[in-house]
């Protein structure tokens, strides 16, 4: 695989990843969604409108109107386009179009002429499906339109962020970002007023060699429970485990000085080991100090000794601050 399809694979896998993270993939009608497709409707005057994810190698709809599939293989789907070009898509004439106009859904059953759709943009920049409206006959849209799709979109991201909020994370069991915080602010509190030290372990699963080595296709919800649902399990009542974002996670580990921190992290690689589990992350440790007053300084630190060890990884140099583990044969 060259550097140009490992990239293209790793910000494909990011992307799957992001979108998984909602856990919204194949669940029930929601009246919040259903709402904002029938809102679509009524001010674009058009008889079909979805909310569409694309998961993998098909477009599957979390709420629709007027369409009659609730999945169609991705390389049929007009969002597909919309998501690659990162930005509003609007086809006047499907039969018309040299890109389109080859399309099983133009030329077949649902015979579909024109589409209006904006991607579905996450807060760091993924993007994981579109707000989309089509019609059976030629159709213009202004920019008007387009941005009324725009804020509609916003309102679907919004939804899906709100769920983040909650303090767990549906998907794995760890700590969502906010409830994580909580935690990590009640350690640094503890280092001010009895000067007891914690750990930040933090490690970012390496997407590449995880899901080509397992999977050989991006995905993302079994292997990433199989990964932190053990972890939350094992953890003792004082240590926490939090999802920041992705495939990033942390672990807090209250009460523990930086030395404990990586005998227990290499304590659980042999378990891993035993268990013959390939998992590939890279890790970095980070002690409290006296500099870490709110959680997100302590967090920014943790993360420059992650952007650290993975630039150690890529030049074949180990230090300190970190490593990348492969947790089946444990090297690095």
């Amino acid at each position: 695989m060259g550097n140009a399809e490992r990239l293209q694979f790793e910000a494909e896998a990011a992307r799957q990843f992001a979108l998984e993270r909602y856990d919204v993939l194949d669940s029930a009608a929601e009246d919040c969604f259903d709402h904002i497709t029938q809102a679509v409707k009524l001010a674009l005057d058009v008889p079909s409108v979805g909310i569409a994810f694309l998961d993998g190698d098909r477009m599957w709809l979390k709420s629709k109107i007027g369409l009659a599939a609730s999945e169609i293989p991705r390389d049929c789907s007009f969002s597909n386009y919309t998501i690659i070009q990162n930005r509003p898509t609007i086809i006047e004439d499907a039969r018309q179009d040299a890109r389109f106009k080859d399309n099983p859904v133009v030329h077949s059953s649902p015979f579909y002429r024109s589409y209006i759709g904006v991607p579905l943009v996450t807060p760091d920049g993924h993007n994981i499906g579109a707000l989309c409206a089509t019609d059976l006959v030629p159709r213009q849209y202004c920019d008007e339109n387009v941005k009324w799709l725009e804020r509609m979109a916003e309102l679907v991201i919004h939804e899906l962020e709100l769920r983040q909020q909650a303090k767990k994370d549906r998907l794995t069991g760890a700590l969502t970002r906010s409830g994580f915080a909580v935690e990590v602010q009640k350690a640094i509190s503890l280092h001010e007023r009895q000067g007891i030290k914690s750990t930040l372990v933090i490690f970012d699963v390496d997407l590449y060699k995880m899901v080509s080595k397992r999977f050989g296709s991006p995905s993302g919800n079994a292997l990433l429970r199989s990964i932190i649902q053990p972890l939350v399990r094992r953890l003792r009542r004082s240590n926490y485990i939090g999802r920041l974002g992705g495939t990033q996670f942390a672990v807090l580990l209250t009460c523990t000085a930086e030395e404990k921190a990586r005998q227990a992290t290499e304590n659980l690689r042999r378990e891993l080991e035993q268990a013959n589990t390939d998992i590939f992350f890279d890790v970095s440790f980070c002690e409290i100090s006296p500099d870490m007053g709110v959680c997100e300084d302590w967090l920014e630190q943790a993360n420059l000794n992650l952007l650290a060890a993975k630039k150690t990884t890529r030049d074949g140099i180990c230090d300190e601050s970190g490593t990348q583990y492969n947790m089946a044969s444990g090297t690095g």
